[in-house]
């Protein structure tokens, strides 16, 4: 077979996943290359907080926090529910402080610890800590990227001259126009990059200042095979290159596949949070050679929002994850088509098994569709859609004096928003949501700091106008390859497939299971790809 290149590694995706491993690679001493299908670096990692959670870290065991294996792995059980893999949270949990010291020692990537964030389930469950095993990249200037500045993916709508530590310091996304707006200016005057573009920044610098290669416009079209051994990718342009140790696959998951989602996930009326580009590439290339793929039922990982016209990139529409931000934020409530609340909105963990709820009878999804309904006290209090608070709302958004007219805007049962709404405002009185026990939460995201009520995380709706908009299910996947402990994919026949490798969101997150934890998406994917990495170095080529 004619090779049009060849390298030990072969790295399919540029985001934290792909990166991490060409770095891994490159400090291990084999000679790697990364395969970008869009035509900028970084992925969905850049439209992320850059949340890392890395319990028993270099940084947390520094400053002398307590921390412990059997309590990390006691949290974890809790959050896999029964859908992870015992080998695969053991193995996570002994060896990402492992791999996160390696970035920082060996690839000079600079992390620091997120001061003021929990474990998401702190104070409700076994193992958890109310500090210190969060992490995040800090700021890093453009600059420093030199020509590799101009390919960094940056996201529609998120403010990220910030790290997540001053975020929620200054009171959350929510409130960013009380924000410094003198230190915002001069952020982005110095260029000064934070949340997940500082992470993916660092980790092009690394690979940048290494001299290894990172292909924009370069999409995977097949795995090539040999014996049963995967030995190179193909290109969509039709180049083969040759991979003597192994291919990986980290070019994210399906979410922009409508056809893919709308098969895994089985929810109507889905739209993707995330860059277009992730298509299931990975899945489908390593499916056409029987690589086992899985999925986890009832997974919490699933959000509500909704679009933003023209607030994307080139003109068109970006998507508002609004289930931690405005679902978070006082003076708004989410409803069915009977004008009920279903869940504690602040708590998308809550949120996700109603969504699924479906009715034999009338055969439909009792929960879906669902609305946003908020009022005037957000509008000049707290960020709708990006906007600064106290912005006019878009003309794109239903609004009406009363709550039983926007109720027919919206083809909702008048008399059941009513009723709702009166009954939440009760609760705001009292301090108490004694329905779903909203404002109760431990990992807080937004107050109202001239609330009148007990409870400045409830927010009474009784200013007019009444707005709202429909929402949609906006699911990170719940299916992906199956993969080991050393990140090998697996086949059909439950053996691994050699030469073949995935991290990231292109594998199922058996580590994780049903549940969520801020920041562990990351960090598997920079733990996996760690370990891939060793294990390819071990491969006679």
């Amino acid at each position: 077979m004619t090779w049009d290149a060849e390298y030990d590694v072969v790295v399919m995706g540029s985001g934290v996943a792909g990166l991490s491993a060409a770095l891994s690679a490159h400090e291990k001493g084999l000679k790697a290359i990364v395969c970008e299908k869009a035509d900028m670096l970084g992925g969905s990692t850049t439209y992320s907080y850059g949340l890392i959670w890395i319990p028993r870290n270099h940084l947390e065991m520094a400053e002398g926090y307590s921390d412990n294996l059997e309590d990390v792995l006691r949290y974890m059980r809790f959050l896999g529910g029964g859908q992870h893999y015992e080998d695969r949270i053991k193995v996570f949990a002994e060896r990402c402080p492992e791999a996160v010291s390696f970035y920082a020692n060996k690839g000079g990537i600079r992390f620091k610890i997120v001061k003021g964030i929990k474990d998401f389930y702190f104070g409700r469950a076994e193992g958890t800590r109310e500090e210190g095993r969060t992490i995040e990249h800090c700021l890093i200037s453009g600059s420093e990227l030199g020509k590799w500045r101009k390919l960094l993916l940056l996201p529609d709508a998120t403010p990220f001259r910030v790290t997540a530590e001053e975020m929620i310091g200054w009171g959350g996304i929510h409130t960013f126009a009380d924000w410094d707006p003198k230190l915002v200016r001069d952020r982005e005057a110095n260029d000064e990059l934070g949340l997940g573009v500082s992470l993916a920044a660092g980790f092009i610098k690394a690979l940048a200042d290494r001299g290894v290669p990172m292909r924009v416009n370069s999409a995977g079209e097949r795995l090539i095979m040999d014996g049963g051994r995967v030995v190179g990718l193909e290109l969509i342009t039709g180049e083969r290159i040759r991979a003597k140790k192994g291919v990986m696959l980290a070019a994210g998951g399906y979410e922009s596949n409508a056809e893919l989602t709308h098969f895994f996930e089985g929810l109507p009326e889905c739209q993707s949070k995330y860059v277009d580009t992730l298509t299931g590439d990975a899945m489908i290339m390593a499916s056409e050679q029987g690589a086992a793929v899985r999925k986890i039922h009832n997974s919490f990982r699933l959000h509500l929002g909704f679009r933003i016209p023209g607030g994307g990139r080139n003109d068109g529409p970006a998507f508002r994850s609004a289930g931690i931000i405005e679902l978070c934020s006082p003076h708004t409530l989410v409803v069915n088509r009977s004008g009920r609340r279903f869940a504690n909105e602040a708590y998308f963990q809550s949120m996700a098994p109603k969504l699924r709820e479906f009715d034999a009878q009338k055969r439909s999804y009792v929960n879906l569709p669902c609305f946003l309904i908020f009022d005037q006290n957000y509008v000049e209090r707290f960020s709708f859609a990006g906007f600064p608070p106290g912005s006019a709302i878009p003309e794109w958004v239903e609004r009406a004096d009363t709550v039983e007219e926007l109720a027919q805007k919206l083809d909702i049962d008048p008399e059941g928003l009513s009723k709702t709404k009166d009954l939440f405002n009760r609760f705001v009185d009292i301090g108490n949501d004694e329905d779903f026990g909203r404002g109760n939460e431990l990992w807080k995201l937004a107050e109202d700091k001239h609330a009148a009520g007990k409870n400045p995380r409830l927010g009474a709706l009784i200013k007019p106008p009444f707005y709202g908009i429909e929402l949609h299910p906006s699911p990170a996947g719940s299916a992906g390859l199956d993969t080991n402990v050393n990140g090998q994919v697996m086949h059909l026949r439950r053996h691994p497939m050699p030469g073949l490798y995935a991290s990231g969101n292109s594998t199922v997150h058996t580590e994780t299971g049903l549940g969520y934890q801020p920041g562990m998406t990351i960090a598997a994917a920079l733990t996996f790809s760690y370990l891939a990495v060793q294990h390819m170095a071990t491969i006679e080529a």
